[in-house]
């Protein structure tokens, strides 16, 4: 399993367990899955392409939820 992470967040990419000529990614939140891949991919690097993907997505999602103001 390959994996890299942009704190917290960490993009894991791993050999799908139902044929394992396929990958699929998941992101994780410490030790807590976040997002996965709805579908298993070809290739280790497509499945990798895709997972950075969907990490840049979830990593600004995790920013604007925590700069935004408070509403008080």
């Amino acid at each position: 399993m390959m994996s890299e992470g942009t704190a917290p967040l960490s993009l894991h990419v791993e050999r799908c367990t139902e044929d394992p000529s396929r990958y699929s990614w998941m992101i994780r939140d410490r030790e807590h899955v976040v997002r996965r891949s709805c579908y298993s991919m070809a290739s280790e690097q497509e499945a990798r392409t895709q997972g950075q993907a969907a990490l840049r997505d979830a990593t600004a999602m995790w920013r604007d939820s925590r700069t935004r103001p408070s509403a008080e």
